[in-house]
């Protein structure tokens, strides 16, 4: 039984040794069947990720298909054809969902949501750690994107990013502020228009006594929305400005 990682580059491990699935289309479709988590994809299917419409005659396409999953049989080290399974109308990768590094991390994901819902914050906070060191860079970065492939990557690129605000709130609720204020302006950086990331940022400088500072990101926040959007910022983030310039600023604290 094979492990795959897609947390990063696609890879096969090779015995002891993670190794590329080969060349570009050989890497879509590993990337197309491991997406589908154990269901059947037509040729049909393979066909329309692999290939821009009318860049090949469709004959050579479903052959050029059959080509592919050789190689990728290949790789694998599947000599008896029981994990690139060929069934009607196409193709099935079968393995367990343990060994690919997205499943774990969706599993542990899972698992910090709900200790943080039953405010076992600390736990929480090491289970998303656990999940997040998975991550080796953005996902399927070596794939070319197809359909499917630029979908999945969206998809598991907002889990890591709704797993790292909730390991900063777990964080936060065990008075975590300062520790994971880097982590939290680098996750901000990368995605300055989530309202939410400002708010957090915000809020744990002021639980920091830093009032001034908060205010400052607001400010920046402003000139973010205003220069991308042309906007105000949001309600929540308006809100909680009014609230540090009165009943938070009183104390240091909201």
């Amino acid at each position: 039984m094979c492990d795959f990682r897609v947390l990063g580059a696609l890879e096969i491990l090779d015995g002891f040794t993670w190794k590329s699935a080969g060349g570009p289309k050989v890497r879509i479709l590993l990337a197309v069947l491991l997406a589908a988590a154990g269901r059947t994809i037509s040729i049909d299917r393979l066909v329309e990720e692999l290939w821009s419409p009318g860049s090949h005659p469709q004959r050579d396409q479903r052959n050029l298909v059959q080509q592919y999953v050789m190689r990728l049989r290949r790789q694998l080290g599947d000599r008896d054809r029981t994990v690139l399974v060929t069934k009607a109308p196409g193709y099935r990768l079968v393995f367990d969902p343990a060994r690919l590094d997205a499943c774990r991390f969706e599993a542990l994901h899972a698992e910090g949501q709900g200790l943080f819902a039953a405010g076992a914050y600390e736990k929480a906070f090491t289970v998303l750690g656990s999940a997040l060191e998975l991550w080796r860079g953005p996902a399927m970065e070596d794939v070319p994107v197809s359909p499917t492939v630029r979908t999945e990557a969206e998809r598991l690129e907002e889990a890591r990013l709704a797993a790292a605000e909730l390991r900063i709130d777990a964080s936060h609720r065990i008075g975590g502020h300062i520790a994971t204020l880097a982590e939290l302006r680098a996750l901000r950086d990368g995605n300055p228009l989530r309202e939410g990331l400002w708010e957090k940022e915000m809020t744990a400088l002021v639980e920091s006594g830093r009032r001034a500072e908060a205010l400052d990101v607001y400010q920046r926040a402003r000139r973010v929305f205003q220069d991308e959007l042309g906007l105000e910022p949001g309600t929540a983030l308006r809100d909680l400005q009014q609230l540090i310039l009165t009943d938070g600023g009183a104390g240091g604290r909201l």
